[in-house]
Formats: structure tokens, sequence, C-alpha cells
């Protein structure tokens, strides 16, 4: 098992690829994504997780041979917003 996030700057519904080093996934292997919003609090990194008013949601997590992780998001949102991908891959 491992465990990796991702942060991405986004709204609407897209197809985010996740490219990880070789050999950590590939078309057999079982992945979990969440998601959740992050904000920066004053002095602080970008990377406080919070709930907000926008509704997220994973659609599809396609895992590939080609080192890449495909995920199918929606954050239904008028602007793009900090989001963090929170992935575990059980192999």
């Amino acid at each position: 098992m491992s465990l990796w996030t991702a942060d991405i700057h986004r709204n609407g519904t897209f197809d985010q690829f996740i490219n990880f080093p070789s050999g950590v996934i590939n078309r057999h292997s079982h992945v979990l994504v969440s998601i959740c919003e992050i904000s920066q609090p004053a002095g602080e990194p970008l990377d406080f997780p919070f709930i907000g008013d926008a509704t997220m949601t994973i659609h599809n997590i396609c895992p590939r041979d080609d080192n890449h992780l495909q995920v199918r998001i929606s954050i239904d949102w008028d602007s793009p917003l900090n989001c963090r991908l929170w992935i575990t891959i059980l192999d």
C-alpha cells in the first residue's frame, strides 16, 4: 500500500492526470481517491484541508500502464479552487 497527494487548482468537470514513478501504478492497481479543498492561513503554507461550500465529486478512477492515474472530477464552483487529492494505491 502507498499513500500520495496531488494538489490541483481547478473547477468544472475535467480529467486530471497524475504521474507516478515507474513501477508504482499499472492497470491492475486498486486505487482510492478522495478530494477536499485546501486553504492557506496567514503565515502558513497552502495545506490546510477543509470542507467549503463547493461540491466536489470523484466520478471515475482509471490506473494506467504508462505510470499515470486518470481521475474524472467535478468541482461545482464558479472559479478555480485549491484542492488536494488523497490517493491510496493498494497492491
